[in-house]
């Protein structure tokens, strides 16, 4: 009798707890955010008018956010769009003694790919970039490409918990690494 009340009380419990990962795939409207890890080596010195001939030399990392939301059609296929801050980034010390920084944000448009595997989605994602910058010395903007890929862990039915790897790839790449979380409704 223990051993049968046992055996249902096992089945049950299993059941219980893995109810909320059979509905990880669901779909609908979403909302993202996290924090993210920034990089960029560059060379600005065609960038800048400057009166002498210095050059800027970018070696730099720094932590910025992102917020965003899409739609996911199935577990395959989603869409979203973003606004990304990637904070300040800095030059190293110029031969005038200066540093040189800027603010860089970014508001994207593109589309995901996921391949479900029970409780993790491996996905990956392309789309199109506008980017901002600005400083003292630059104020720029454009349109180009960013990709990435990532994995997420479903938990609690429609929340994710995610970590990618995305590139800017502007007219100087900036790499990304970004923890965040995401809420399917």
């Amino acid at each position: 009798m223990l051993n049968k009340f046992l055996i249902a009380l096992l089945m049950g419990s299993t059941a219980a707890l893995t109810a909320g990962y059979t509905q990880a795939d669901s779909t609908g409207l979403f909302i993202a955010g996290g924090v993210n890890y920034a990089q960029l080596d560059t060379n600005l010195d065609d960038e800048i008018d400057w009166d002498d001939n210095i050059e800027a030399f970018f070696d730099d990392k720094t932590v910025g956010y992102n917020l965003g939301g899409g739609y996911r059609f199935n577990k395959w296929l989603a869409v979203d769009a973003a606004y990304w801050d990637l904070g300040e980034f800095k030059s190293d010390r110029l031969d005038n003694g200066e540093t040189l920084g800027f603010d860089t944000s970014i508001w994207t448009v593109g589309g995901i790919v996921s391949a479900p595997l029970w409780i993790l989605d491996v996905y990956g994602r392309a789309g199109a970039a506008m980017w901002d910058v600005d400083s003292r010395y630059i104020e720029n903007d454009g349109t180009d490409l960013y990709y990435g890929a990532g994995v997420a862990l479903n938990v609690f039915r429609s929340l994710d918990i995610y970590l990618e790897y995305v590139r800017f790839d502007a007219d100087d790449a900036i790499d990304t690494a970004g923890l965040g979380l995401r809420w399917t409704f």
